[in-house]
């Protein structure tokens, strides 16, 4: 037989049923705010473990960053000492018709990067792509270099281009190449060579492999006076000398004692006069002065 429900009971079982609801909500809202507060607490663990983990990579990659700009600064100084010796080179041979000619051929020329406003990441980038293109343009040098001395051994021995004394005994260029006033009739002339200063006695030496081509004792001025032919058109003078270690006709290699600093001829104090030609031009020897004898085996 069916149960029959009141019209009483019906109304109190809906209000306890709304009852239970409105009551429940404020715990479901607290249990849901505290799940909430669980979750982005174990979130918020997590953000601090992850932000120390970047804080001690960063400052790993700090400490890497100081010893790759140490270690950047000595590569540095190791190709601008480079520089400086291809600069000497370079000056050297830079009449070779073979090599290329101009700055954008030269590792000094190559242009250094703006560091103004990088960070310390960005600021090594910007250095190692410039020492990059610095190392390029040497090995380019030196690959061209290598290929014509290759081919022309016998013309890179010949060239005088050595200071024909010691850095270590001269004193200094007491006078240029180009016009001058003359020190002994205080008139204007062409001054054909350069003037090293040095005792008496000093040893002068070959600048270039060659051929004796005259000795002579009282040549326009010149004094004693030696002439070395080292051919591909190329001519060197040593004069006012104090004496001859060579004669005419003698085959001498760089390096090679050819006579004596001394004070002979139009001269008016202890010095070396040297001049360079290339086919039969007077060049400023001074360009070609920049090696020292020192790596060249001398007789």
């Amino acid at each position: 037989m069916e149960e029959i429900i009141e019209p009483t009971q019906k109304s109190t079982v809906k209000f306890s049923r709304k009852f239970l609801k409105i009551a429940l909500f404020p715990l479901s809202l607290t249990f849901t705010f505290f799940i909430t507060q669980l979750y982005f607490s174990s979130k918020m663990d997590e953000m601090r473990i992850v932000e120390k983990e970047l804080k001690s990579q960063l400052a790993l990659q700090l400490i890497v960053a100081q010893k790759l700009d140490i270690e950047m600064n000595r590569v540095e100084k190791q190709v601008n000492d480079f520089d400086k010796a291809h600069s000497s080179l370079f000056n050297a041979i830079v009449d070779i018709e073979d090599l290329p000619q101009g700055e954008a051929f030269r590792p000094d020329f190559v242009q250094k990067p703006n560091l103004k406003g990088a960070s310390v990441f960005g600021e090594i980038e910007l250095r190692a792509s410039y020492l990059a293109r610095k190392l390029g343009k040497q090995q380019k040098f030196l690959q061209t270099f290598l290929a014509v001395a290759r081919d022309k051994e016998s013309m890179m021995e010949s060239i005088p281009a050595v200071c024909p004394i010691y850095f270590s005994d001269l004193k200094r260029v007491s006078s240029g190449f180009g016009m001058r006033k003359d020190p002994i009739d205080s008139t204007m002339k062409m001054h054909k060579g350069i003037d090293i200063s040095a005792e008496i006695g000093t040893k002068v030496y070959a600048a270039g492999s060659g051929k004796i081509m005259r000795i002579a004792s009282s040549e326009d001025g010149y004094g004693n006076c030696i002439v070395i032919d080292h051919g591909f058109g190329f001519v060197s003078r040593y004069a006012h000398l104090s004496g001859f270690k060579v004669k005419e006709g003698d085959e001498v290699k760089k390096g090679d004692l050819i006579g004596l600093v001394g004070n002979s001829g139009r001269s008016t104090g202890p010095h070396l006069h040297y001049e360079i030609e290339k086919e039969g031009e007077k060049i400023d020897p001074k360009k070609f002065i920049k090696i020292d004898l020192k790596g060249v085996d001398t007789y």
